[in-house]
């Protein structure tokens, strides 16, 4: 099933946070084990060099996956979450608050934590996020603020986790993008992105989500154009055939840059 409305309200309207969850994001999924592992390993790896810390932390999320900023959570003294639709909004509203038909994140947070060698701990880093975030908010990347109307202090560390190339349509609407949310990072402050080359469609249930579909040379044109220098980068292939059944992509990619200047 396809659908010819525009990115933003394709979003707003048919993903469901919970089918996508049960999709992507259960432990010992293909998709996991296929890219979602080597993706935190990495994550983790810049959490050791004791560079990406601060005060505050903004996360951009394609749905209420509250455990992307996991490695991170406790190094940040405030953090925004905010999603792009109001059910992931809602979502992220219940697990925060601890309401008893809140999704159950526990699983996938644990695997996390056993990543980094302490498994048992994960109920620890779940409390500390909770405590951390400040704010649960709404936003457009395609927004010159992308909290409008709220005007959001800069943070130190912005993660963008899964969304630039689910609200974009071409080179220069992905260039825009990543100048809009530059826009919410201090100047000398990092971000975390997470992405992937080459994918065409997602599946969410029985709806079929397009992508746009990026490569490195887009990618690394519009974050110089967007005043930041990449640090660390990783690339990662795919490996399992059968997941083209609900993505295509080819490669996972996380990387950290520095914003150098302000555009």
């Amino acid at each position: 099933m396809a659908c010819t409305m525009n990115p933003k309200e394709l979003h707003e309207n048919h993903f469901d946070p919970r089918k996508a969850l049960e999709t992507f994001f259960v432990r010992d999924s293909e998709f996991v084990d296929d890219t979602i592992t080597e993706m935190f390993s990495k994550f983790f790896k810049f959490t050791s060099s004791g560079q990406v810390k601060g005060d505050s932390l903004i996360v951009l999320s394609i749905g209420p996956f509250v455990y992307d900023p996991l490695p991170i959570c406790e190094y940040f003294n405030e953090i925004t979450f905010a999603c792009a639709d109001d059910k992931s909004i809602q979502e992220v509203q219940k697990w925060w608050k601890n309401e008893p038909d809140a999704m159950d994140f526990s699983s996938i947070m644990e695997w996390i934590c056993d990543l980094q060698g302490s498994g048992e701990k994960w109920t620890e880093k779940q409390q500390i996020m909770q405590r951390n975030i400040k704010r649960v908010l709404k936003f457009d990347i395609m927004s010159c603020n992308p909290f409008s109307p709220i005007i959001h202090p800069q943070a130190d560390c912005l993660l963008l986790a899964h969304c630039v190339e689910h609200f974009v349509t071409d080179k220069k609407s992905y260039c825009k993008a990543l100048e809009n949310v530059s826009s919410l990072i201090k100047p000398g402050g990092h971000l975390i992105l997470f992405t992937i080359f080459y994918a065409t469609f997602f599946m969410c249930g029985d709806f079929k989500f397009p992508l746009f579909c990026l490569d490195e040379d887009i990618m690394k044109d519009a974050l110089k154009g967007a005043g930041f220098v990449i640090e660390e980068k990783y690339i990662n292939p795919r490996k399992t055939e059968t997941l083209y059944s609900i993505t295509d992509y080819k490669y996972f990619v996380i990387l950290k840059a520095r914003k150098e200047h302000t555009i």
